[in-house]
Order: C-alpha cells, then sequence, then structure tokens
C-alpha cells in the first residue's frame, strides 16, 4: 500500500516537473531575439566607454 503511494506521488512530481518544462520552452526566445538582445547590450556597453 506505502508502495502505490510513492508511486503515485513520483507520478505526480513527473507530470508537474514535465508541465513546467514544456511552459518554460515554450517562453524560451529564439537564437534571432538572443544574438540582437546581445548586439544591443553590447553596443550600449561599447557606448558608453567611448
Amino acid at each position: 500500500m506505502i508502495s502505490y503511494g510513492c508511486l503515485a506521488i513520483m507520478f505526480l512530481f513527473v507530470a508537474i516537473k514535465s508541465l513546467i518544462y514544456y511552459i518554460h520552452k515554450k517562453r524560451a526566445p529564439s537564437i534571432t531575439q538572443i544574438d540582437t538582445e546581445l548586439l544591443a547590450l553590447l553596443n550600449r556597453r561599447s557606448e558608453r566607454n567611448e
């Protein structure tokens, strides 16, 4: 009986973790967005140093 409880808890844990992974994957920026943000950040830093 205890083993069924442990299996149920483990199943819920895996279901919640996979749901969180799917949500984060959906919100992840694309490679082009990352590139443009990094270039903008580097340009701002270089302008401050001049």
